[in-house]
């Protein structure tokens, strides 16, 4: 795919996978709104299930979900190229920064917490079955990825000439520096909740080996995603492999804080990470906008052998 577009039938294919790995976790959503126990510890009772909180979180991810798929027809459809840039961009934005450092970091999480406690417990799953979290996380692992190569596909089809020049570093220094100052303290925070003992210093329900390593993957993708198009000589990264890691990092830096606070343990919010996402979220956004601003003003013009029959616009 880096060196030409996915054919139509694949772009399908991958939007039916991505689609189907949504629906288990809907469906529970769905029944647990209508007072299902299914996926619950036999005996355990609802625990939190019929809590406002709660029941205001699965209708709003249910919505979510809706916007998901309506993304990834957007991105295989006609209709798709023809919309705003931003009615696609920040939809996937969200997407990428919630899903991705799952989609890397699980996996590896979950081996590693095997081999070393011989099970895949984080200690927080309540009243749900195990089974529960390897079905909606490996389901977000999954819509994750396949998302992550139809959104590929679609912005080399439509801002080709962008693409191929790589990311240009912002032109205006305080930009670059309000991204340093607000992504990097963020980047070292969630390296700092990663490794302490449980019940020390450690982000409270974030304990597992699993969900630490996610912590290390949301750093990593932060780093290198500031880091590519202000030091493009010294990574030397194709262009497309660049504007993926600034994209990535980016929305990963923007999206993890304010998810983290939304699923605090018990509801109790952390004043460091609040600090924290305070900082990265606004600096990630700005940073991400001035470098794809940057990169449309120096990109050549398209030429309708690039692009055929699809009209352009820059960012």
């Amino acid at each position: 795919m880096l060196g030409g577009h996915l054919a139509s039938r694949t772009r399908s294919a991958i939007a039916a996978i991505a689609i189907a790995a949504l629906l288990p976790y809907t469906v529970l959503k769905v029944l647990w709104l209508a007072d299902s126990r299914i996926g619950m510890v036999p005996g355990s009772g609802y625990g939190h299930m019929q809590d406002a909180r709660m029941e205001i979180g699965n209708g709003i991810t249910i919505l979510a979900v809706g916007v998901g798929i309506a993304v990834v027809l957007a991105l295989v459809q006609d209709w798709g190229m023809r919309l705003s840039w931003w009615v696609l961009v920040l939809p996937a934005a969200g997407a990428t920064g919630a899903l991705a450092p799952i989609a890397l970091g699980l996996p590896f999480g979950v081996l590693l917490q095997t081999l070393v406690d011989g099970n895949v417990s984080t200690g927080g799953e309540g009243n749900l079955e195990g089974p529960v979290f390897s079905v909606v996380y490996g389901g977000f692992a999954v819509f994750g990825i396949a998302l992550s190569v139809l959104f590929v596909d679609y912005v080399g089809r439509r801002w080709s000439t962008v693409i191929a020049s790589g990311p240009k570093p912002p032109r205006e220094r305080w930009i670059m520096l309000a991204a340093i100052a607000g992504m990097v303290p963020f980047a070292l925070g969630m390296l700092f909740w990663a490794f302490p003992a449980p019940g020390t210093a450690g982000l409270d329900g974030w304990q597992s080996i699993a969900q630490r390593m996610v912590l290390v993957v949301i750093a990593l993708l932060t780093l290198v995603g500031l880091i590519t198009p202000l030091l493009p000589r010294l990574l030397a990264a194709p262009p497309v492999l660049a504007w993926l890691t600034v994209w990535v990092g980016c929305c990963t830096a923007a999206v993890q804080g304010p998810i983290l606070l939304l699923l605090a343990h018990d509801a109790v919010l952390s004043v460091p990470l609040l600090v924290l996402a305070a900082l990265a979220t606004p600096a990630a956004v700005l940073f991400g906008l001035a470098v794809l601003r940057r990169s449309s003003e120096t990109a050549p013009a398209a030429t309708p052998a690039q692009h055929g029959r699809t009209r352009t616009r820059k960012l």
